[in-house]
């Protein structure tokens, strides 16, 4: 047990931001999953649910990384709006990044990845694809790219967004907490 503690302690902020970015994320697709029903069929209904959910997640993020992943203290309104304003800006690269992913390879080029990929071929009728439920988020060849690029954005965007944080917004909390430690 006391290994396990000794490791926690070592590696507890990237322990933390893995758990909070689970976290983000969930508040991510719930949020996109939502939006994109509730939207249905309209014009470019994926890049206004992506929008919608990137808005919620990188704010629920900012609190939840400042709190407990960095442990930033911040003595004046003056220190919180610079973090505020750093880790907006952080996030806005990796939602346009996000919203670039979706206008690619889910609005514009949709076709191409569902050939290539030959989720043209697969049976959706039967086993998760056939759920009643997953099949409203995969249960088409269009439906399940969506599905995929979306989980390929989020893991790109979760390593850029803990290195902008560490090296950019966070830096120092986190040296303030290596001197209390010191």
């Amino acid at each position: 047990m006391s290994k396990i503690k000794e490791l926690y302690r070592k590696y507890e902020q990237v322990i933390m931001y893995i758990i909070m970015g689970g976290c983000t994320t969930l508040v991510y697709y719930i949020v996109r999953i939502a939006s994109r029903l509730l939207l249905g069929e309209i014009n470019k209904a994926s890049l206004i649910a992506t929008a919608i959910a990137q808005i919620a997640a990188i704010t629920f993020a900012f609190i939840t990384n400042k709190k407990f992943v960095f442990k930033s203290k911040t003595s004046s309104g003056k220190e919180l709006a610079r973090e505020a304003v750093a880790f907006y800006a952080g996030r806005a690269v990796t939602f346009v990044l996000d919203l670039l992913i979706t206008f690619v390879f889910v609005e514009t080029c949709a076709d191409f990845f569902v050939e290539l990929f030959r989720l043209d071929k697969l049976n959706y009728d039967s086993g998760i694809l056939g759920n009643k439920y997953a099949s409203k988020l995969v249960g088409t060849p269009l439906l399940l790219n969506e599905f995929i690029w979306t989980m390929l954005s989020q893991v790109m965007i979760l390593i850029l967004n803990y290195i902008f944080s560490k090296l950019v917004v966070f830096k120092k909390g986190a040296a303030n907490k290596e001197q209390a430690e010191n």
